[in-house]
């Protein structure tokens, strides 16, 4: 999708949804796809597969309700963390709250080959509830992983500011144990993802917070993947990535509802401001020729 196509985007009739249908393949400038395909699983989920090698990152599908997030113990909705993430090749988690890493144990099940890569809170926390440790992989900012044709690169970054919730997260696990509720999950450190396959190169930024000095050592993407939850306690957000990174394909995530089930139709994250986010969107097209591509919630796309 071209920005320029509209006439004006803030407040007019023909601003795209959120949420669309299309699932059309994403619009490389050079009109040559790789073969892959890519799908959004909500929040901050994706899946990309390329030459028969699947990856995941932050595979999320739960979704459990305000109250049995807050009150009740994890529980995992195994039917469709089988139908989104089974066989997968290779699982990374963006830090450890809930939305991240829940399903996680789950999805290792149900993809035996798989390992998990994520900063030693999720590799911790994942072992406590049961992940085969030689399924886990520590890592740092720098980290390289090779899986098929695909090679990730793990990137320091950092949460978005939550209003009010802020005050009560908690960063690291306990001694011993896991957490009571899906509140509970601890943070750890954070990462964003450089991933290159097939000719092209993405860049998963899972969480609306900038590590500036290693978003400085990015070189530019071909994809820009941006979290938009929480973006707002971070000063110039997207015009900061844009810059880094001067992305020719930009899509967002982690801007749907993420405690309403998959089954239903998506609802924008509360405080999303969708008129704002286009207004940002144009700017990178006007900057660095960006151009905004909305994924449809599950269902794949080309590229």
């Amino acid at each position: 999708m071209c920005l320029s196509c509209f006439a004006s985007l803030r407040g007019s009739q023909a601003s795209p949804s959120p949420f669309p249908v299309d699932a059309s393949p994403l619009p490389w400038p050079d009109e040559r796809p790789a073969g892959g395909m890519l799908r959004w699983t909500g929040v901050a989920g994706f899946r990309l597969e390329l030459e028969g090698t699947k990856i995941a990152f932050d595979p999320f599908v739960s979704r459990p309700g305000v109250l049995r997030v807050l009150l009740r113990r994890p529980r995992i909705d195994v039917q469709a963390v089988a139908a989104h993430f089974a066989d997968l090749d290779a699982v990374f988690a963006g830090h450890t709250h809930y939305d991240h890493v829940m399903d996680v144990p789950e999805v290792v099940r149900v993809s035996p080959r798989a390992t998990v890569h994520g900063s030693p809170t999720t590799v911790e926390l994942l072992r406590r509830l049961g992940v085969e440790a030689p399924r886990l992989r520590a890592v740092h900012d720098g980290s390289r992983v090779e899986v098929g044709p695909f090679t990730v690169t793990a990137i320091a970054s950092e949460h978005g500011h939550v209003p009010v919730v802020h005050h009560v997260d908690r960063i690291e696990l306990g001694d011993a144990g896991v957490p009571r509720t899906p509140f509970r999950y601890p943070r750890g450190a954070v990462y964003a993802w450089r991933v290159e396959a097939g000719g092209r190169s993405f860049h998963v930024q899972g969480s609306a917070g900038i590590d500036e000095p290693a978003l400085a050592r990015q070189q530019p993407v071909d994809v820009l993947i941006a979290c938009l939850a929480a973006r707002h306690g971070t000063e110039r957000y997207l015009e900061r990535l844009g810059a880094a990174l001067q992305p020719k394909i930009l899509l967002p995530c982690h801007h749907d509802h993420l405690m309403r089930p998959l089954a239903k139709p998506p609802r924008p994250v509360p405080g999303l401001d969708w008129p704002a986010f286009l207004d940002d969107a144009t700017a990178l097209e006007r900057a660095w020729g960006t151009r905004l591509h909305l994924p449809p919630l599950d269902r794949p796309i080309g590229w």
